[in-house]
């Protein structure tokens, strides 16, 4: 009696939307989202305005050239960010952000409770500061894991990418021993740094060296294709520009630059011999 009887087609069971494997997933892009926009408003804010962050911002900010330099962090993050929003639908084209970011937030959040004091929780966007720094530790590992059960299998490693990823490694190791000594002994490194840091900023900036670092080992370990180079050594191209203007901008807050300089440049010079991979590729066959 049943089996004549059809629902119209308008009726029909919809099916769900299932995202293509190895695709950045809508939760996950929701989250970019979030990140663009906040990387921005700091970005802009303190590397344009850095002698207004001595008042308003989470904790007072000085000499102005910390600002920056915090600033030049959100400044290459918000490149990052809008490379994953308008360039790419691959999860592999960022699958080394997250374990850097990871760090970043993890170490920005144990420097907010060991320097309680000096934050300005009357301040209305001081709480903006701990609620995102309390919440992305957690948030990315839920995210990576969603990633990985709808990852597109490895493909093999570029041999092309070898030089890179060696140099890579190595630089992010000694990134990261570097930012290791500055965050747990600020007293001790911060008199050697080429402008000056209370113990609270010297954990700062060592927080953006270990992420950085921790980019170029993650790259070392992951990348596979030329073109997954893209965003991180974008990235990382960026933020040596921004970093090595600050003597230029900043020339009474900063002597004795030489090792910093070289250092920056050194970085500069992985990020372009790694683009110089990548590019190709990207525009053979996109992000």
């Amino acid at each position: 009696m049943f089996a004549a009887f059809r629902f119209p087609e308008s009726l029909s069971p919809v099916s769900p939307t299932v995202s293509p494997r190895g695709s950045v997933l809508p939760l996950t892009r929701a989250g970019v989202w979030i990140l663009f926009v906040l990387a921005l408003a700091n970005g802009a804010f303190l590397y344009l305005l850095p002698s207004r962050a001595l008042t308003d911002y989470a904790w007072a900010i000085k000499p102005p050239v910390d600002a920056a330099f915090i600033g030049a962090g959100f400044l290459a993050g918000t490149l990052a960010t809008g490379l994953v929003l308008f360039g790419t639908s691959r999860w592999r084209s960022l699958q080394v952000l997250p374990p850097a970011l990871w760090v970043l937030a993890t170490t920005l959040a144990a420097a907010t409770l060991i320097h309680h004091d000096k934050f300005k929780f009357g301040y209305p966007p001081t709480w903006g500061w701990v609620i995102v720094y309390a919440g992305v530790p957690f948030a990315i590992p839920f995210l990576v894991a969603r990633q990985r059960r709808n990852a597109e299998p490895e493909p093999p490693a570029d041999p092309g990418l070898l030089g890179v990823r060696v140099l890579s490694a190595i630089a992010g190791a000694a990134m990261i021993l570097g930012a290791a000594a500055l965050y747990l002994f600020p007293g001790d490194v911060a008199p050697h740094w080429p402008w000056a840091l209370t113990p609270l900023l010297g954990r700062a900036v060592a927080a953006w060296y270990a992420m950085v670092g921790t980019m170029l080992v993650s790259c070392a370990l992951l990348l596979r294709r030329p073109s997954e180079a893209f965003i991180p050594y974008a990235t990382l191209a960026a933020w040596c520009l921004l970093l090595l203007a600050l003597p230029l901008l900043h020339p009474g807050d900063v002597s004795g630059a030489g090792v910093y300089v070289g250092g920056m440049a050194a970085l500069l010079a992985l990020a372009v011999l790694a683009l110089a991979r990548a590019v190709p590729a990207v525009r053979r066959g996109g992000l």
